[in-house]
């Protein structure tokens, strides 16, 4: 094999290339900058020969196809990334933060919606000027609170909506605390027969009216028990069905209880229940049932709260 001596790679000023230059794996090419020509722009192509693209003669980079990346950052810190022209996605996630914070105004087109489970905002405002909110069908969201603290939430025009929402908001808005003011009673006695393990049954129910809407409210729970089992016969207080207080002994004579339920809202059943410890037979007795609180009216309009 021939060997050249003092031999160096040849060194090359400008090289013009008149057809296909391959390069084949695992070899590169280094270089520092690629330029196309003058008033020409710079074509990327794939693999099969297709166009994927060009870096256009004012630096622009155009993509023909779809950009495939697990992220996309600000050239400069501190800057944003913008589009002028609209982002088309089907979904916006967070980055690990847990939220998504929108800088600016959104506006939605003529004839689109929003759906969301909770909407913190410091105002609503018309996305034309006069032109008023419009309800003009149904508003479904699980909570609407202001995004600062104390700041409140600011409707600065009318709200256009259905009677039945106008009417939510002059109803009655009761909110009750443990107190010493009866606002239902049921003197009548009940029995169960057998009411089995624990959880039991439900001898005594009565539902709290519509109009304590605050979802925290708490009312003072009264009522007499008996079982013809002093050893195995248990009472206990209940929320819709389930048990909140805690298991009384029942004597085979009549004895008063109380207890003080919490976490209470409209539509809730303040129930009283009776159980075996054992599974055993017996017959459980409840009378002289009565609910009390110290009520607080946020919007009256007159009407008394019908306990049923």
């Amino acid at each position: 094999m021939a060997v050249l001596n003092n031999w160096s790679p040849p060194r090359v000023s400008q090289m013009l290339v008149d057809s296909d230059l391959s390069i084949p794996s695992p070899y590169k090419i280094y270089a520092a900058r690629l330029q196309g020509f003058t008033g020409a722009a710079l074509l990327l192509y794939g693999g099969n020969g297709g166009s994927c693209g060009y870096i256009s003669d004012n630096a622009k980079l155009v993509l023909t196809g779809h950009l495939q990346t697990d992220g996309i950052r600000e050239r400069t810190v501190g800057n944003k990334i913008a589009f002028p022209n609209g982002l088309k996605t089907d979904v916006i996630d967070d980055n690990g933060a847990g939220t998504i914070d929108i800088l600016e105004s959104v506006a939605l087109a003529t004839g689109k919606s929003a759906s969301v489970d909770s909407l913190l905002t410091d105002g609503i405002s018309e996305r034309t000027g006069s032109a008023n909110i419009s309800l003009n069908s149904k508003l479904l969201v699980d909570n609407i609170g202001e995004k600062t603290a104390s700041h409140g939430i600011v409707f600065d025009d009318d709200i256009q909506a259905q009677e039945d929402f106008e009417a939510m908001l002059t109803q009655d808005y009761l909110s009750a605390d443990d107190g010493t003011v009866v606002r239902w009673t049921s003197a009548s006695e009940e029995t169960a027969v057998n009411p089995g393990l624990s959880p039991g049954v439900v001898i005594k129910t009565v539902t709290v009216p519509a109009e304590y809407a605050d979802p925290n409210c708490s009312f003072r729970v009264l009522y007499s028990h008996k079982t013809t089992s002093a050893i195995q016969g248990r009472c206990r207080v209940a929320i819709n069905g389930i048990p909140v207080g805690a298991g009384i002994i029942s004597d085979t004579t009549y004895e008063d209880s109380s207890e003080v339920v919490t976490g209470v809202t409209a539509g809730d059943t303040i129930d009283i229940m009776s159980w075996s410890e054992s599974g055993s037979d017996l017959t459980a007795y409840v009378k002289d049932f009565i609910v009390k609180s110290a009520d607080s009216i946020y919007h009256p309009v007159g009407a008394s709260p019908t306990w049923t």
